[in-house]
C-alpha cells in the first residue's frame, strides 16, 4: 500500500478508535490544557472527527506541549520531556504506529536485555580484544529537522505526511499555558510517541553501515553505541564512526580509558553498558540501579506504615509485584525482565535476604515472592510458569478480585468493560513505577 494511502487509513476515525482504546486511553499524563480522559470520553467522537478531518486536509495544528523536568540525578542537568493534550497524544501515537509500518525495513528495534544477550555472546566468543562504547552528546535536542526529512523523503513525498510530521516536531515545548514558546527548527521532543522512531530514521544509515561489518559487531540503544572489535583498531574505528555522527550534525564523546561518558579499553575491563555491568564473565546489574531498587522496595513498606488503612494484602501484593514483575500489554515488565542477562547469583540472594530484613524491620507478617525462583522462572519457563502474573489472560472474575482485595473498589455496580477499565488503570499505574527502577540507565546526556 502506498505511503499516502497508510496514512489515511491511519487517521480514519476506526483506527484512531482502536488507537485510543488500545494505547492512549491508560495514560494518565494531562498536557498543558490540563484536559483529563474523564472529561475527553464524552467529546471523544467529536475528537476523533476533528482528527481524521483536519489530519487528511492538511490542516491539523498541535497544541504547544507541556513542560516536564525529569532528575537525572546530582550535578546533571534535568531531561526535558514534552507532554501533549490527549487529542494530540492520540494523533502523534497514529503517527508513530504509521512510521513504524513504513519504514519498518529501514529500522532496527531490540531490547536492551536482548541487545546485552548478544554483546555477551561475543565477548564470550574469543573474537574480539576489546571495546568501545560512544555516548552522544544532546542526542535528541540536536537532530536536524532538514536532514531528517530528507531521510524521511526516501519512503514518502507527501508534503501532507511531511508537513505533518514538522509541525509535531517544532510545536514548542512550554512551562506555562500564558508562555509563548517558539517554533523549533531543531530537535526532536523527548516523551513523544514519535521520538525514538524519528531518531531510529535519522541514525539508520549509520546502523546499516555498521551492522554489516565483519571485523566488528555493533550495538546501538537510542543514543548509546556499544561496539566490539580488535584492540589495536580501536582508535581507528571510533575515528571514523565519529566523523559519520558529525555528518549528521551529532557530537560524540571521544572514547578514552577512563571515560564518563565514551570510552574504550581490553574486552574484559569493567565497563557499563545499558544499567549492566561488564567485568570479566560477570554480568550484573550497575551498582545505582541495585540501589534504586532497594530504595523502591523501602518505599511499599514506608507507604504501607504510613497509610491510614494499613492493608497487609496490599501491601503483600505490591511487593510481590516488584520482585516478579508482569506481563502487561504483551510485554514483560519489571527490574528483572530488564535484567535478565545477569549471571550474579550472589545478587539475587542478596536482595531476597534485603526483603527479609524489610519484613523484620517493618514487622508485617508476610511471605512475599523470591528474587531467586523468579529469576529461575524466567530464564526457564518464561512464557509457560505461574509465578510471575500475566495480567493479559485476566478473566473479569479475577480482575474483580484484584479490585475488591487489594484495591478496595466495590465493583458490584460496573459493567464489564467498565472493570476492564478500572483493572487496566491500576495495572497500569503499578507498571509504569516498575520502570522507574531502570529509567535512566544509559547514563546518556
Amino acid at each position: 500500500m502506498p505511503a499516502l494511502d497508510n496514512f489515511k487509513k491511519a487517521y480514519s476515525i476506526e483506527d484512531l478508535h482502536k488507537t485510543y482504546n488500545d494505547s492512549v486511553i491508560l495514560s494518565h499524563a494531562t498536557g498543558i490544557d490540563n484536559l483529563t480522559h474523564k472529561k475527553f470520553w464524552p467529546i471523544l467522537n467529536d475528537q476523533l472527527e476533528i482528527i481524521s478531518r483536519k489530519t487528511i486536509k492538511g490542516n491539523y495544528k498541535f497544541t504547544k506541549y507541556k513542560l516536564k523536568l525529569i532528575s537525572k540525578g546530582r550535578n546533571k542537568s534535568p531531561r526535558e520531556i514534552s507532554i501533549p493534550t490527549i487529542r494530540d497524544r492520540l494523533a502523534l501515537k497514529s503517527l508513530c504506529n504509521f512510521l513504524f509500518e513504513v519504514y519498518q525495513d529501514d529500522l532496527s528495534f531490540e531490547l536492551p536485555q536482548f541487545m546485552v544477550r548478544r554483546a555477551k555472546e561475543h565477548i564470550e566468543s574469543g573474537n574480539f580484544t576489546g571495546f568501545i562504547k560512544l555516548d552522544v552528546q544532546n542526542f535528541y535536542p540536536s537532530i536536524d529537522h532538514t536532514t531528517l526529512l530528507k531521510k524521511l523523503r526516501k519512503r514518502t513525498r507527501s508534503k501532507l505526511i511531511l508537513n505533518f510530521i514538522e509541525r509535531a516536531i517544532s510545536t514548542p515545548t512550554v512551562a506555562e499555558p500564558a508562555e509563548a514558546g517558539h517554533i523549533e527548527t531543531r530537535g526532536v521532543p523527548q516523551g513523544l510517541s514519535i521520538s525514538n522512531v524519528l531518531a531510529a530514521i535519522y541514525l539508520s544509515s549509520i546502523d546499516k553501515k555498521y551492522q554489516n561489518r565483519s571485523d566488528l559487531q555493533y550495538f546501538r540503544y537510542v543514543d548509546d553505541v556499544f561496539i566490539v572489535c580488535k584492540f589495536e583498531e580501536i582508535s581507528t574505528i571510533s575515528n571514523r564512526i565519529i566523523k559519520d555522527f558529525e555528518h549528521l550534525q551529532l557530537n560524540v564523546h571521544t572514547p578514552t580509558p577512563h571515560g564518563s561518558k565514551s570510552v574504550s579499553g581490553r574486552i574484559y575491563d569493567p565497563f557499563d553498558y545499558l544499567g549492566y555491568h561488564f567485568s570479566h564473565n560477570m554480568v550484573t546489574a550497575r551498582e545505582g540501579s541495585i540501589k534504586k531498587l532497594k530504595e523502591s522496595l523501602i518505599s511499599i513498606f514506608s507507604a504501607y506504615k504510613y497509610s491510614k488503612n494499613q492493608n497487609v494484602k496490599f501491601l503483600q501484593w505490591r511487593l510481590n509485584l516488584r520482585i516478579t514483575g508482569c506481563v502487561f500489554k504483551n510485554k514483560g515488565k519489571g527490574w528483572l525482565f530488564f535484567f535478565s542477562e545477569i549471571n550474579d547469583d550472589s545478587l539475587l540472594h542478596n536482595l531476597d535476604r534485603h526483603v527479609q530484613s524489610l519484613i523484620s524491620r517493618f514487622n508485617v507478617p508476610i511471605t512475599p515472592k523470591k528474587f531467586v525462583r523468579t529469576f529461575f522462572e524466567l530464564k526457564h519457563h518464561r512464557y509457560t510458569n505461574n509465578y510471575i502474573p500475566n495480567y493479559d489472560t485476566y478473566t473479569i472474575p479475577q480482575m474483580t478480585q484484584v479490585l475488591s482485595e487489594y484495591f478496595g473498589r466495590d465493583t458490584s455496580k460496573l459493567l464489564p468493560e467498565q472493570i476492564e477499565y478500572e483493572f487496566n488503570k491500576r495495572i497500569n499505574k503499578q507498571a509504569k513505577e516498575l520502570l522507574v527502577d531502570i529509567q535512566n540507565f544509559g547514563g546518556s546526556g
